[in-house]
């Protein structure tokens, strides 16, 4: 067993603490396992520059590889090689810092189940070029993971989206979720070293994301120090509403019914739309649905107005740089 510690923290501080702590859970569960643990603060994970180049690659029955070469690659093969991972990254200003998120949009396309099998099928089928049994399968292993988000804020609205960003990181690849913390009040607590309650649930993180591999995934007991959520399937609060009594859970995409009763409200998801969300291969394959129709959709109104289009671009060009740039 490999378990894999990523840190998008400072050096030897928050995250990095509360990572190897987990880390030291996990050795404790599996005492032979491959420990690896990355602080990526000083590594260059630049942003995705939406290029396309993954997806024409795969469609071609070439490897989805990112033709943008820096620190990602590394980081990549570390998490396809790992079984378990334990991710925790600062909040700035509500939610994690751009670096995790440049990484999420660089792993999430090319680590995509449904994507990935739907091309897969083709080159099976002769539809698409490519032997579907030279793809590297390692990236569609079931790994386990947990998140930890880590902010200094006492209130728990300044770091609001910390653990329900971290969630957008494993739900492509279909990683089961194992516990998520928001690991907030540092700005109180000063050093993780002094709260025994706050390292005591980071082993205890560490040892149930170790345990966890190779379950089931309704095997795995969701470890929820601070509540298990108004989610069933990611365990956040966050709700968007409508104004009626529907609401969705914006992380996994699902629907639920709201209703009130006195101080108390609930949310009732049926077992339908829980599994539907995006971290089930049914959410993810209503996504690359809609993504499969956009050229069908698109590419005709596109070459059908091909001729004004590229004279509209070119006057608009032109009238920006004499009146905008000038």
């Amino acid at each position: 067993m490999k378990v894999l510690g990523l840190s998008f923290g400072k050096k030897n501080a928050n995250c990095d603490i509360l990572t190897k702590e987990a880390l030291f859970g996990a050795r404790e569960a599996f005492p032979s396992a491959e420990i690896k643990f990355i602080n990526t603060q000083r590594l260059t994970i630049d942003r995705c520059i939406g290029c396309g180049a993954c997806s024409t690659a795969l469609e071609k029955g070439k490897d989805n590889k990112c033709i943008v070469k820096d620190d990602f690659q590394m980081v990549e093969e570390e998490i396809r090689s790992a079984d378990a991972i334990i991710l925790a990254a600062p909040v700035y200003v509500l939610q994690p810092v751009g670096q995790f998120k440049n990484m999420v949009d660089r792993f999430s396309c090319r680590h995509d189940v449904s994507a990935i099998n739907w091309v897969l099928d083709k080159r099976r089928t002769g539809e698409m070029p490519g032997n579907a049994d030279d793809y590297p399968m390692d990236r569609l292993r079931t790994r386990t993971v947990s998140y930890i988000s880590v902010g200094g804020a006492v209130t728990d609205d300044w770091t609001s989206m910390g653990t329900a960003s971290l969630h957008l990181f494993g739900f492509p690849a279909m990683m089961n979720v194992v516990a998520n913390y928001n690991a907030n009040g540092m700005g109180h607590v000063g050093n993780p070293y002094i709260d025994d309650e706050l390292i005591g649930h980071m082993h205890e993180i560490g040892k149930r994301t170790a345990e966890a591999y190779g379950k089931d995934k309704k095997d795995i007991e969701f470890y929820g120090p601070k509540g298990m959520g108004t989610c069933p399937t990611c365990h956040q609060n966050l709700l968007t509403v409508d104004g009626t009594t529907r609401v969705t859970c914006p992380i996994c995409g699902i629907h639920g019914t709201i209703a009130i009763d006195g101080e108390k409200l609930t949310v009732e998801f049926s077992e339908q739309e829980q599994a539907r969300a995006r971290g089930t291969f049914a959410g993810l394959r209503e996504h690359t649905t809609e993504i499969q129709s956009f050229g069908s959709i698109c590419g005709p109104k596109i070459m059908a107005n091909k001729e004004m289009l590229d004279k509209m671009m070119d006057e608009r060009i032109k009238k920006f740089d004499e009146t905008i740039n000038a």
